[in-house]
């Protein structure tokens, strides 16, 4: 009998153990760091903010996303370069899609079948820049009805200013949060953290922007030679 309870013993410790290790590390994980709060922004401010950046005139990001440190989607990299309203994506080096917002203009290259390579030409729906950056969505902060907005602080890093802001679905624990790192002299989101369940255990998925600034030239935004393509769907 007491070497029964002698075991209990132990398990209880070892689970115990184990269950402040879990609360240690999410607490860890969802630290805010030591923010500079002096120049606090509104909700309005920082949706100010975003826009400002939605309009920025050249820069280039390639994202990548992070789960506990792990790197995701390695093999197949997705770049995208942006100059005075054009952007051109490119997958693994080869250009898939070109947009220009001054003239509504979408192409998006589907690739080889039949011994030919096909191209579909389109317009551009209104709605796919309406909370976005280039496509990298935002609206999580511009749905005031839905989400909570906390301003977390300023951090300075590699000479730049950024502000770190957090959103959380109202009929959800804060908890399950995420944030956003914003520059806060161009507007342009550099990273976002997600901080999500699985199983007990709550992970934070970082997705790095890799921002890079005023280095796109007109070479890397360059409209699709359409004699080179068939038109898919006529």
């Amino acid at each position: 009998m007491e070497k029964k309870k002698r075991i209990l013993k132990v398990l209880l410790i070892i689970l115990a153990c184990l269950l402040a290790l879990i609360i240690v590390y999410e607490i860890v994980i969802q630290f805010d760091e030591f923010l500079n709060k002096n120049n606090i922004m509104s909700r309005e401010e920082v949706i100010g903010l975003l826009e400002k950046g939605k309009e920025y005139p050249n820069y280039y990001y390639s994202s990548q996303t992070k789960i506990l440190g792990n790197k995701l989607n390695e093999t197949n990299i997705t770049e995208y370069y942006i100059k005075d309203n054009v952007k051109s994506t490119v997958v693994n080096g080869k250009q898939v899609e070109w947009t220009n917002y001054n003239t509504n203009e979408n192409i998006r290259i589907l690739g080889e079948h039949d011994g030919k390579d096909y191209l579909r030409i389109g317009d551009i729906q209104s709605e796919i820049n309406l909370n976005s950056q280039m496509g990298f969505d935002y609206s999580l902060i511009t749905n005031i009805e839905q989400y909570n907005f906390e301003y977390l602080g300023e951090k300075e890093e590699n000479d730049k200013t950024y502000v770190i802001v957090k959103v959380w679905n109202k009929e959800r624990p804060k908890i399950f949060s995420t944030k956003f790192k914003i520059d806060k002299e161009t507007g342009l989101i550099t990273e976002r953290i997600d901080y999500v369940f699985y199983g007990i255990i709550l992970t934070k998925t970082t997705t790095d922007r890799n921002v890079k600034l005023d280095v796109v030239k007109d070479e890397d935004v360059l409209k699709p030679d359409m004699t080179k393509y068939e038109i898919y769907g006529i």
